[in-house]
């Protein structure tokens, strides 16, 4: 076929597809449609407002079979900071023998009858030695410093009564009240207090 001649043949092919294709847009006059009807707003839902209720927590859920945690009398306590109020430097700490001396271990392998290691409510009994009652940070520091020095487990707590801020320092907790027992008159005797073995108390 003449090349001439193909080439119109495909010309005039493309011209009647373009033809077809642009025709109905440009000619043809769209249809009407259905006017878009706009619904009406829906009201706002209601929402329940009420207050709900606190989810119970697991504390709150196991408290009442929990054991009431050990406490010390108001007496002892108040008879324990009274015998231990003073103001003798912690220099004097430099008098008392090393805790290993003081409280070695003892041979018995159980403990006496009449000493129970649970109390009446399944909790461990453990006890602790009141051996000073300051009335400032510093000088409670200062005395279990010099307590741990000498290998002491001692700490401090604070405490306040009435408008009065006290420190009290304790040695322990230890389950066996002999060993405290002997530290008591080794402390009684350097910081010239009368210490006291008070339950240990968290």
């Amino acid at each position: 076929m003449d090349p001439l001649l193909k080439q119109r043949l495909v010309g005039t092919l493309v011209l009647v597809a373009l033809g077809v294709v642009f025709w109905p847009l440009i000619f043809v006059t769209p249809q009407d449609r259905d006017p878009v009807v706009l619904q009406p707003i829906a009201g706002r839902p209601v929402i329940d407002q009420s207050p709900i209720a606190e989810p119970e927590s697991y504390q709150v859920s196991v408290a009442e079979a929990l054991p009431d945690a050990p406490t010390a009398s108001d007496a002892a306590q108040g008879d324990a900071d009274l015998g231990t109020r003073t103001e003798i430097d912690a220099r004097e700490l430099r008098s008392l023998p090393p805790a290993d001396a003081v409280a070695a271990p003892s041979s018995r392998i159980a403990p006496p009858s009449d000493a129970s290691l649970i109390d009446e409510q399944g909790v461990a009994v453990f006890w602790v030695l009141q051996v000073a009652t300051v009335g400032s940070a510093d000088r409670a520091t200062e005395i279990v410093d010099g307590l741990r020095e000498r290998g002491y487990k001692a700490f401090s707590k604070r405490y306040v009564r009435v408008d009065d801020e006290l420190f009290r320092v304790q040695v322990g907790p230890n389950a066996d009240r002999d060993v405290l027992a002997r530290i008591k008159s080794e402390v009684d005797q350097a910081l010239r207090v009368d210490s006291k073995i008070l339950r240990y108390v968290q």
